[in-house]
């Protein structure tokens, strides 16, 4: 499967929100989990490199000296239990030993680069959501405390008209009831931003939440919207799937190193040195092939062999798992962008709707043709409207911010202006 171009460090940017691209690179540099998968990164980097060399010549020096009490005394230093010299050794790797090795090295080196990508991309995802979420409860709490200040406004005057026997006192206990699920709400708002930052404190590798964290701000928006009309396309960029695909060619490795085991095996080995065994000269070299011929294992290779192939099998199905997996992510998380941001649109004009609405009551309400009671009715309508919205912008940033995720962290195509 051929790359795809793709930078993984600007989808967030979309939103325009310095904290968030603060905290996103503080979740690059810091996050505990990234950290492990480099780790294991650099691990099997330097494991593929030893599997690179494991069929080139090796060459070790030694030596071995003997003292005895002989009952001739010999003064030849030659002829002395002494051995002392270079040993070389050359296993040649025949039959794609040499070559299937290297492949299934750095094809295990590649399933763990293309780890360290998911971890990058889950990551970014999940800091971002939890911004993002974190911000919407922030205007939440704010628009909780100013629909309490509302509805008390409401029940002051409801006051005045059951005072008066215009209205019942069934619909003050309404407006009571409101009011204290809107201080409960508060609390409950509170608990949960609360747990956000702490989140995001773990995400960014400390338990101190970020200080830019506890004062509110606003909600990130999105200016762009995703070209995304073939996510067939952007399954290329999801490391999982590369993963999966790496996986199918070390196992293709692996079978070949298994059948290499079913033909002979040659080694050179060879030593240069001085003293025993070469007794009659000051030097000596010896050396020759060894070679091993498989002859009786009672089926142990055959059976090698089938299990490398099973297992190829199974890396197959994976591979092809992972891509209908994908597809189905990518194609899913469009969707729900697609409905939130439809939903947002339909939000902000019911919005204009209830100000519109607040604004005529106001009025009526100078010309004393509308009561206090009936201006802060429309006044918490607009306030609860502009909860709504609130929650339809939040649920259109974490689908957002789920598309990019389920796409590998970045679209192949630059992404096109939306109207806001």
């Amino acid at each position: 499967m051929p790359a795809v171009p793709r930078d993984l460090t600007a989808w967030w940017r979309t939103f325009h929100d310095p904290v968030l691209d603060h905290l996103v690179e503080r979740a690059a540099a810091d996050n505990l989990t990234l950290a492990q998968a480099r780790a294991r990164l650099v691990a099997g980097r330097a494991q593929a490199s030893a599997a690179h060399s494991l069929f080139l010549p090796t060459l070790g020096a030694g030596g071995t000296a003997v003292a005895a009490t002989p009952k001739i005394d010999n003064s030849d230093p030659l002829r002395r239990p002494l051995m002392a010299g270079f040993d070389m050794s050359w296993d040649v790797g025949l039959f794609g030993l040499s070559e299937n090795t290297a492949r299934s090295a750095d094809a295990g080196e590649a399933v763990l680069a293309a780890d360290v990508e998911a971890v990058q991309v889950a990551m970014t995802a999940e800091v971002a959501s939890a911004y993002i979420s974190l911000r919407a409860v922030q205007q939440q709490q704010a628009l909780a405390a100013a629909l309490v200040s509302a509805q008390r406004r409401r029940m002051q005057g409801g006051a005045a008209l059951v005072h008066s026997g215009l209205a019942t006192s069934a619909a003050q206990m309404e407006v009571a009831a409101t009011v204290a699920e809107a201080e409960a709400e508060q609390a409950s708002l509170e608990a949960r931003a609360s747990a956000l930052r702490q989140q995001i404190a773990t995400l960014l590798g400390t338990s101190t939440p970020d200080p830019a964290l506890l004062r509110a701000g606003d909600q990130p928006q999105s200016t762009q919207a995703p070209n995304a009309s073939r996510p067939n396309d952007l399954l290329r960029a999801r490391p999982d799937v590369r993963a999966a695909e790496q996986k199918v060619l070390e196992a293709a490795a692996e079978i070949g190193i298994a059948q290499a085991g079913l033909y002979p095996r040659l080694r050179l080995v060879g030593t240069i040195g001085v003293g025993a065994p070469f007794t009659n000269s000051p030097f000596g070299v010896a050396g020759g092939p060894v070679l091993e011929i498989p002859l009786l294992d009672y089926g142990r290779r055959l059976a090698a062999v089938r299990a490398r192939q099973a297992l190829y099998d199974e890396a197959v199905a994976a591979y092809q798992q992972s891509v209908l997996l994908a597809y189905q992510e990518a194609v899913t998380a469009q969707a729900q962008w697609r409905a939130s941001r439809a939903a947002t649109v339909q939000q902000r004009s019911a919005l204009k709707a209830s100000e519109r609405k607040a604004r005529e009551m106001h009025v009526l309400n100078g010309e004393g043709l509308a009561d206090r009671g009936q201006v802060a009715e429309a006044d918490a309508g607009v306030l609860d409207r502009r909860r709504r919205l609130v929650l339809a912008r939040e649920t259109e940033a974490l689908s957002l911010a789920a598309f990019y995720k389920a796409i590998g962290g970045a679209s192949a195509s630059a992404a096109v202006a939306g109207p806001r």
